[in-house]
């Protein structure tokens, strides 16, 4: 697949070497020489792959790998294969109160994906559970989490409010340390995909026997390069879970254009396409070349590369350099559609405004009026300090 990708030059030989014992490539005997090893363990770590570079490298057993990394690897293999093990119990606690409570949900990611790409939960990292339900049924989900002990400091005024301004409310047990995002949207860049036509596509899976529902293999599909795109995939493995996607032949490219017409934005599937096929090898079919026909999928995968080369963790940004970037980036990423809803939905009150001015509820409508002030007296605020 021929691409004009620049930042392909940038990669460097640590990740370099990482990408191709992960996708199962040949690799060549020298290539483990002169690598710095701390710079290739930090780089496995950042990218969340290390449980399957692990067992890469237990197979190919090469004699250059230091044994410091490979106890290290091991470790942490061992510490992710028993923390999804607890994962999925809480999963099948959660998933049996929530079918005794009469509660649609569906899994959006978790151990199932792991079991689905990889035929083994202990090669894939989840820090928590993302759990879809419908949203005529949320604050009774709320309830039953709550009942099991989980509990919440997400900031809420109203449930319209939350409604509006949010996705999903995050949970957290403070006992088993286990958290849970509870959604209503699948993500704050799908809106308007209804949680009935995702249940009457969903598949069931099966967990020590127990049925679990989730998206059906072409929603999961487009769920995962939003969720990868809007992050800009600079975790690899999120481009690893779509490589083993196309690589076990679970889409279909006929369902996958009929579905794409509700979300739209295929132009993020050609970005997603266009980094595996560059960093992975991955044998794109040619059922699948629909998705690379906007020169934005081009332009968002380069940024994506830059990304990727900088090991940045888009969510703790400080650089002023990459900043400007992401926001580039993120002008790209966005849509017309989508554009106009944010657009929209900075003129709806914000938390902030609700912290620097607190008003009862039936006075919340001077909020309208009074944002343009309160955004004023918050950057002067910000400016004293």
């Amino acid at each position: 697949m021929a691409n004009n990708l620049t930042e392909t030059q940038n990669i460097t030989k640590e990740l370099s070497l990482l990408l191709k014992i992960i996708s199962s490539k040949l690799v060549d005997h020298n290539q483990f020489f002169n690598i710095d090893w701390d710079e290739f363990i930090n780089l496995a770590f950042h990218h969340r792959v290390y449980p399957v570079l692990y067992v890469k490298l237990k197979e190919l057993d090469n004699p250059a790998v230091p044994p410091a990394v490979m106890a290290k690897l091991q470790a942490s293999y061992f510490e992710n294969g028993f923390n999804m093990l607890k994962l999925s119990s809480d999963l099948e606690k959660i998933n049996r109160s929530f079918s005794d409570h009469q509660i649609d949900s569906i899994l959006l990611k978790g151990p199932i994906l792991a079991s689905m790409l990889y035929g083994d939960i202990s090669l894939r990292t989840s820090k928590d559970l993302d759990i879809l339900v419908n949203p005529e049924h949320l604050f009774e989900a709320e309830e039953v989490l709550l009942s099991l002990g989980y509990v919440s400091n997400d900031e809420r005024i109203t449930k319209r409010w939350m409604l509006r301004k949010k996705h999903h409310i995050s949970y957290y047990h403070p006992l088993t340390q286990t958290r849970i995002e509870l959604h209503w949207q699948m993500s704050s860049r799908v809106r308007g995909i209804s949680f009935k036509l995702l249940w009457k596509r969903r598949i069931t899976f099966s967990l020590s026997g127990n049925p679990i529902n989730y998206l059906s293999q072409e929603d999961l599909f487009i769920y995962l390069i939003i969720h990868g795109a809007r992050h800009g995939w600079f975790r690899l493995r999120w481009l690893q879970d779509i490589d083993q996607m196309i690589s076990n032949e679970m889409v279909d490219a006929e369902k996958l254009k009929l579905v794409y017409l509700e979300y739209g934005s295929e132009y993020l599937g050609g970005q997603a396409l266009l980094l595996c096929s560059e960093l992975y090898s991955t044998k794109v079919p040619q059922q699948l070349f629909f998705l690379i026909n906007d020169h934005r999928s081009y332009k968002l995968a380069n940024s994506s590369l830059f990304f990727i080369n900088k090991k940045i963790d888009i969510s703790t940004i400080s650089d002023k350099n990459i900043l400007d970037a992401h926001k580039k980036y993120n002008c790209i990423l966005l849509s017309v559609k989508q554009k106009i809803w944010f657009a929209l939905d900075s003129i709806y009150p914000s938390y902030k405004d609700y912290l620097m001015l607190p008003l009862p509820q039936k006075l919340h409508f001077l909020y309208y009026p009074l944002r343009p002030l309160l955004w004023f007296w918050r950057r002067m605020k910000r400016e004293v300090i």
